[in-house]
């Protein structure tokens, strides 16, 4: 779990009162990808995660907020592809 997640689920939590059961989960979008964690480890070039996020974050328009679910839509969008294509080609090399 998400360390974020859990500073503010005990921020949520009532001070007095220590419940046996965790505090349920905020709601989850829909739209949120499957965990990269189930994908194999790939290693994605950081600007190409990054070129993708602010693609989706364009194609969804451009709502505040959503950096953190746009960046981890874009990464297990790009795993997916770079799992789908296990020998791409070589990324072409900028001219110096």
């Amino acid at each position: 779990m998400m360390s974020w997640l859990r500073r503010l689920r005990n921020r949520n939590a009532p001070a007095t009162v220590p419940s046996p059961a965790p505090a349920p989960a905020a709601p989850v979008s829909t739209a949120v990808p499957p965990p990269v964690a189930a994908l194999p480890p790939i290693d994605i070039p950081h600007d190409k995660i990054e070129a993708r996020a602010y693609e989706i974050w364009v194609r969804k328009g451009k709502p505040h907020g959503l950096d953190l679910e746009n960046w981890t839509e874009a990464e297990a969008e790009l795993r997916a592809e770079f799992a789908a294509r296990p020998n791409p080609e070589p990324l072409p090399r900028k001219p110096r």
